[in-house]
């Protein structure tokens, strides 16, 4: 695959991911959470409820000590694409992407709580519109790739995101915009 060919447009590049951060990021992303992960999610929980409101005493904060990441392998078209551009904005048709760089997938799929919301997915990209480009590696991967969701960063859940594809490759071709996809 040529990268550097994939987009009609690209609006930010970064340089392609090294091989020793390539190696750390491998060994790194999918680790169970560390104390200090933990503390930091505990101490971001508040109650949504104002006092008034009969639903502040049913609040109850999520545990992140229950949480699991996938520990699965990356698929190599997604690791080729960091070899070409660690992160990155493109386009593509209608499409719209915007690539975690190796350093922003971890935190990202636990500042937005992902392991609570949808157990077993990854998120890796975003469309510019709040909506996540998300691994489902809930099963196996079939030829090294796993499905590929959407789901709007305010409403994360299995219920509600819609496949968009079976592989990178085939998201990064795709040219028709989520928000399509999604609303009409």
């Amino acid at each position: 695959m040529n990268w550097a060919t994939t987009f009609d447009m690209c609006y930010r590049t970064s340089s392609g991911i090294t091989d020793l951060e390539l190696q750390s990021f491998i060994d790194s992303w999918n680790l169970p959470l560390s104390e200090q992960e933990l503390a930091e999610i505990k101490k971001q929980q508040r109650n949504p409820f104002h006092a008034t409101n009969p639903m502040y005493e049913l609040y109850t904060p999520i545990d992140p000590s229950k949480w699991t990441i996938p520990n699965k392998r990356l698929p190599a078209a997604y690791i080729a694409f960091l070899q070409y551009s660690n992160g990155g904005e493109f386009g593509q048709g209608e499409r719209h992407f915007q690539f975690f760089n190796s350093d922003e997938l971890r935190t990202m799929m636990l500042a937005y709580e992902f392991p609570e919301y949808m157990p077993g997915s990854v998120p890796f990209a975003m469309d510019g519109c709040g909506h996540h480009y998300i691994w489902d590696m809930r099963e196996d991967p079939a030829r090294d790739e796993y499905p590929i969701l959407v789901s709007h960063s305010g409403n994360l859940g299995y219920d509600d995101a819609m496949l968009v594809a079976t592989s990178f490759v085939e998201l990064c071709q795709g040219t028709v915009s989520v928000e399509q996809l999604l609303y009409e």
